[in-house]
């Protein structure tokens, strides 16, 4: 193998290094790699692409030879750091309050509770319906949002964890056979705009066209496989993925 082809390798190795932290969320990081790529290879058309589709490399910079160390976020520009004490939410001018407006907020937190304490029985009731329908997804949906109100909610937990389950079930018997492998659908720049937790970023990583989805299951086998599963479904039903 001559010695370009090896540099074409070594570039393209950086450049899905930095797609897959990318996906992770690692911003700085993915431009770094993509920088590097940009060192060994100048002009490389897909690390000039990435960059710019980040919003660290100008659409004229090639031109003008910009530096190309990565920029923090804009909205990260510019943010003013808020006093958020106590002492600066309250108005000098703001009389002190009396004892009868301390009862009133105590029967306003206690409403408070009382309707949060409904509001989760409603979601969970729904979820219960939505799981006897069959809608799991659906339903795990309505658990978790009863769970975002109230964590320890005995059986939303409990619910949450059997509906898991059952979508275990439904996507393992949707990649079936395990034998087949998968192969990316999507465009580089298509992969940029996913929202990937580590689990996603990692797996989508992993997919190159060789290792079958047993393979994968078995290599993100410390991983939880719920979120395996559920992000290998999420990848077949967009279109990001196709098994052969």
């Amino acid at each position: 193998m001559s010695s370009d082809a090896l540099a074409d390798g070594d570039v393209t190795r950086i450049l899905d290094q930095g797609l897959v932290r990318y996906a992770m969320g690692l911003r700085d990081e993915a431009i770094s790699f993509w920088n590097d790529a940009l060192e060994q290879n100048p002009g490389d058309a897909r690390a000039l692409d990435y960059l710019q589709s980040v919003g660290a490399l100008a659409p004229s910079a090639v031109a003008s030879g910009v530096d190309l160390t990565p920029q923090p976020h804009s909205d990260d520009v510019g943010v003013a750091t808020l006093d958020r004490s106590a002492e600066s939410m309250v108005s000098p001018f703001s009389p002190p309050r009396s004892d009868f407006d301390k009862e009133d907020a105590v029967d306003e937190t206690q409403d408070l509770t009382s309707d949060m304490v409904a509001d989760v029985d409603i979601l969970v009731r729904e979820a219960r319906e939505r799981e006897q329908a069959g809608d799991f997804e659906v339903a795990l949906k309505s658990c978790e949002d009863a769970l975002r109100r109230d964590p320890e909610h005995k059986e939303a937990l409990e619910l949450a964890e059997t509906l898991r389950q059952e979508l275990n079930a439904v996507y393992l018997k949707e990649l079936e056979p395990l034998e087949r492998i998968p192969f990316l659908r999507a465009t580089d720049s298509s992969i940029l705009e996913l929202s990937l937790d580590p689990v996603g970023g990692f797996l989508i990583s992993q997919i190159d066209g060789e290792i079958s989805v047993e393979e994968l299951l078995t290599i993100l086998g410390t991983f939880d496989q719920f979120r395996v599963l559920s992000s290998l479904h999420y990848f077949l039903v967009n279109e990001i993925i196709e098994l052969r």
